[in-house]
């Protein structure tokens, strides 16, 4: 007990406490993720594992969570299991009463001496990004450059102004239109994936070591990922040359304050050719987003991706006005392993939010 709340693991059951928590953190940010079967997806039918959860309540109500869920990391060609923090939520109603650091606290002991995970890692928001670094020994990398890639730019602006709005609409939120699956390529083709089979496994292991740190993405984690969760509408792309498979994209469609946009979540390998071939594959994606109304595609990558993503269209957004900054850290509990972090790849996909 601390305080008028104590601290217990979670229970078969309180998923609905959870979900009434989070929309009382985040409101109807991705809407998605208040639901339950979705839930189910990203914290008890995770391949890697399910999540490691523990809950604060006070009155017989869930006040604060903090959870985390397993992950398998390769670093430096070795698998290493991995904890992902995500979901961190505090009630409005019970915040700075140590609660955030309490919990995570009594998570990380569990880990290290329960579950034999010495490695967390995430991506703290503004909001908790203090209590991450001063509280819990974090370390944190420099902000991911946020890009996008303007499409119809003359609606942003519109859409912005209350009287000039309706020139352009609402969103649509589904919109079913005829795909250009054409490149400019002899040879070069891109076809929807229904299924991640063995030859994303073969995939994998030929750019495996691609970047010192990766999560590992064969099948079981594709498959996961972005075809068992149907309501979140991501859209895996593979992409082949004469009949061999060089690499996939996944796209999804988001609206969010009457923006509609694409989102380049996942690419891999980065990159997967010459720049003749990333030029046709972001033009597919091009013609993708403008075809299901979309203002603006953006994509995440590290810091090393940024030049590539210049030359075939995209831009940074001025932190001045970015409208989220994307911060990567961890922390460590085996001294011998912290220096080896260095060199991290991660997009949209290994987040928690897109």
């Amino acid at each position: 007990m601390t305080g008028n709340w104590r601290i217990r693991p979670y229970q078969k059951g309180d998923e609905k406490q959870i979900l009434k928590l989070r929309r009382a953190v985040f409101g109807d940010l991705d809407p998605v993720r208040l639901g339950k079967s979705t839930w189910q997806w990203q914290f008890e039918k995770n391949p890697a594992g399910k999540a490691f959860c523990l809950l604060a309540e006070a009155q017989g109500e869930v006040a604060g969570q903090y959870v985390t869920i397993p992950t398998r990391l390769s670093i430096h060609g070795r698998e290493t299991p991995a904890a992902f923090s995500c979901d961190t939520m505090i009630h409005p109603d019970y915040r700075r009463q140590g609660m955030f650091s309490a919990l995570a606290n009594n998570l990380y002991d569990f880990l290290e001496k329960k579950a034999g995970i010495d490695l967390v890692w995430g991506f703290p928001n503004d909001r908790s990004l203090h209590g991450f670094t001063h509280n819990l020994g974090w370390k944190m990398f420099l902000p991911l450059p946020f890009m996008v890639m303007p499409i119809r730019p003359l609606a942003v602006v519109l859409r912005s102004l209350p009287p000039l709005e309706g020139l352009f609409g609402n969103p649509a939120t589904s919109t079913k239109v005829d795909i250009d699956f054409s490149t400019g390529m002899e040879g070069l083709h891109i076809r929807p994936i229904m299924h991640f089979g063995e030859a994303f496994d073969e995939l994998w292991q030929e750019h495996s070591a691609m970047a010192p740190i990766i999560q590992v993405r064969d099948s079981r984690y594709l498959q996961w990922r972005y075809l068992s969760a149907p309501e979140f509408g991501y859209r895996p792309f593979a992409i082949l040359f004469k009949e061999k498979l060089l690499g996939y994209i996944i796209l999804r469609m988001m609206t969010l304050k009457r923006q509609r946009f694409g989102v380049m979540v996942d690419m891999f390998p980065f990159s997967m050719g010459p720049t003749s071939v990333i030029r046709e594959i972001f033009s597919f994606a091009r013609r993708y987003v403008r075809a299901k109304k979309g203002d603006f595609l953006t994509c995440l990558l590290p810091h090393a991706g940024s030049e590539i993503l210049k030359r075939v269209g995209f831009m940074r957004v001025p932190e001045i006005i970015n409208p989220k900054t994307w911060q990567l850290g961890y922390r460590c509990a085996e001294k011998r392993l912290s220096e080896k972090f260095n060199g991290w790849h991660v997009t949209y996909g290994d987040t928690d939010v897109v």
